[in-house]
């Protein structure tokens, strides 16, 4: 970002001023958009609900049970959905 000289006119401020709210706006309502999704993620993991999750557990248990998820999908998909367990 350019520094401010004290040639600046009065307009230049208002309009740089201006700008930077807008950023500032976008920029929460970018970042409450990406909290209210990891708070969507994290209630559709697994866990203790006693926990206070933080987005980098939310992410990181949401990584382990997508992946656990798939290692299940996998086995069905070799066993051809034939499950020897005798689950009816």
């Amino acid at each position: 970002m350019p520094e401010m000289t004290e040639n600046e006119t009065p307009m230049k401020k208002q309009h740089r001023k201006k700008n930077r709210e807008t950023h500032n706006a976008v920029e929460r309502h970018r970042k409450k958009k990406i909290n209210a999704g990891i708070n969507r993620i994290g209630e559709l993991i697994p866990c203790s609900p006693a926990l206070k999750q933080s987005k980098n557990m939310i992410l990181d248990q949401a990584f382990k049970y997508i992946t656990e998820l798939k290692r299940q999908n996998d086995e069905l998909l070799l066993n051809g959905g034939n499950n020897e367990q005798g689950f009816y």
